[in-house]
């Protein structure tokens, strides 16, 4: 017999991410570039009036040109001058060796420091204090941001039910949604970092609570499993850093003890939200923590000389000005640092349709094959008060892709159809936000050319697992690898071309 009180659980499905577009008069270009190509033909027509075809056809021919190299754009949506402005930059930034680094006394460090390289060499980290403690916060003085960084430590899903996943997937969507009103939050993101197990932190908690009056078969059969489980395993570490602006409303910028002052204030109720989500015990990373993170990023071969400090209890003392590498070297498609090797791919494309809870699962989980892998989701809430205007704004565009044509693609239905479901969800309050996701590999020693090949082959079917596009950020892999780190740093703000602009183009 079925007992009618028994509910059968039905997996939650999510979805409904539209790209952000400003749809322009001509097919295939943005406002801006419409405007731009308009105004190379208005610029023609005088030099017709006035019987100077030769520089009215230049005109004309250059207005085509730049009408084909901003239009033409590739399976992950680069168009050709993205591509040519990336090759230029690559280009310059070689030429003046800005893609190497060099640390210590030989190096460009004052006083022989290993500074953090490229966009991280000016940023700080200060230390504040909250009723629970201290904690760090890094200071980045080009972008006037304060970020503050959570260690989590997150549940799984391994013997969860069903309803206690999709309860903490409704936290999680109600905590983004309240981050559009948290004054001066201009992103915050999520990092999860795996990497094969050290047996030297198994075997430091084995001999720490050792009571060495143990028979001999016990003894025998923990050095059994000290030796034996570590292999194959792996560990998981996730971060949460909110990254906030010393922008007043009124314009005005905060000082950096009101700042400090202000994120000591808000700690708690960060930590109570991160933790109704899943992510388990969270608390803030103090000045030693990030400063250890960073040079065990950069030097992966540095986390197996700390665990071994930690087991004879040998305290480390580290510096910001000191936990940079000693040598990097940026590549067209990889990043040398100290003992690692790096490749940083960026998502290009959502998951088209909808997807279940789990999709992220085989792409966040470790790989035995590279010391470590980074994937980071980067957010950036827009604020209350232009969440209806966003809306309002990709209803428009939509309607006016469907009906701008005589027989509607089933592309433009569906994304009409995707943009009024977000209008009506907004209005009953959920949040509205951009996201990127950035997946960092790194890699042992130099790296042969077929150990590469497969890691990215990995990768990348990874990410069609978990129906990702990634694409290899070319040209940028220093940056690229920064910006992955749960440091709070906003590559928008470092565009040859300004973000407000290539949005539109």
């Amino acid at each position: 017999m079925s007992d009618d009180n028994t509910r059968i659980h039905k997996p939650r499905t999510y979805g409904n991410w539209i790209e952000p577009r400003t749809p322009g008069i001509i097919p295939g270009l943005g406002l801006l570039g419409s405007g731009l190509v308009f105004a190379g033909i208005l610029l023609a027509l005088p030099f017709m009036l006035f019987n100077l075809f030769i520089w009215a056809i230049a005109i004309f021919m250059l207005t085509c040109a730049f009408a084909y190299v901003i239009s033409r754009k590739d399976v992950h949506g680069k168009s050709l001058a993205t591509k040519l402005v990336v090759r230029v930059g690559w280009w310059v930034s070689t030429v003046r060796r800005e893609n190497m680094y060099r640390g210590g006394i030989l190096g460009f460090g004052p006083d022989g420091s290993m500074l953090l390289p490229g966009l991280l060499a000016k940023t700080q980290v200060l230390q504040a204090q909250s009723a629970q403690g201290a904690f760090g916060v890094v200071y980045c003085p080009r972008q006037h941001t304060y970020t503050l960084v959570l260690r989590t430590s997150p549940n799984g899903e391994d013997l969860v039910d069903p309803e206690q996943v999709d309860l903490w997937v409704a936290e999680w969507a109600q905590s983004k949604a309240e981050m559009a009103d948290e004054q001066g939050l201009l992103q915050y993101s999520v990092t999860v970092e795996t990497s094969p197990a050290n047996p030297l932190q198994l075997r430091q908690e084995v001999t720490n609570q050792a009571d060495g009056n143990e028979p001999d078969f016990a003894a025998s059969v923990m050095s059994t499993i000290v030796d034996s489980y570590p292999q194959g395993s792996s560990q998981a570490a996730a971060y949460v850093a909110f990254t906030y602006s010393d922008r007043r409303v009124s314009g005005r910028r905060r000082s950096q003890q009101d700042m400090l002052n202000e994120l000591a204030s808000r700690l708690p109720y960060l930590v109570e939200k991160m933790q109704g989500t899943g992510a388990g015990a969270c608390s803030p990373m103090d000045v030693p923590d990030l400063c250890r993170y960073v040079r065990i990023a950069y030097d992966p071969q540095q986390a197996q000389q700390f665990d071994i400090a930690d087991m004879q209890r040998v305290p480390v003392s580290l510096q910001w000005k000191n936990c940079g590498p000693m040598a990097t070297q940026a590549s067209w498609d990889c990043y040398r640092h100290d003992s690692g090797l790096s490749e940083t791919w960026e998502m290009t494309m959502t998951p088209k349709g909808v997807v279940q809870a789990t999709i992220l699962k085989r792409l966040l989980a470790a790989q035995q094959d590279v010391l470590r892998k980074r994937v980071t989701w980067i957010f950036r809430p827009v604020p209350a008060d232009r969440k209806p205007d966003v809306v309002d704004k990709d209803v428009n565009q939509a309607d006016y892709a469907v009906n701008s044509s005589k027989k509607a693609k089933p592309r433009d239905m569906r994304r009409a159809r995707a943009a009024n479901q977000t209008a009506e969800e907004e209005a009953n309050g959920a949040g509205l936000e951009n996201f990127a996701c950035l997946v960092t590999v790194t890699m042992a020693g130099r790296g042969s050319a077929d150990e590469r090949a497969d890691v990215a082959s990995s990768v990348e079917n990874l990410g069609s697992t978990a129906r990702l596009r990634l694409r290899p950020v070319y040209g940028s892999q220093d940056s690229a690898f920064a910006a992955a780190l749960p440091l709070g740093l906003s590559l928008r703000q470092y565009q040859a071309v300004p973000a407000k602009y290539s949005d539109m183009l």
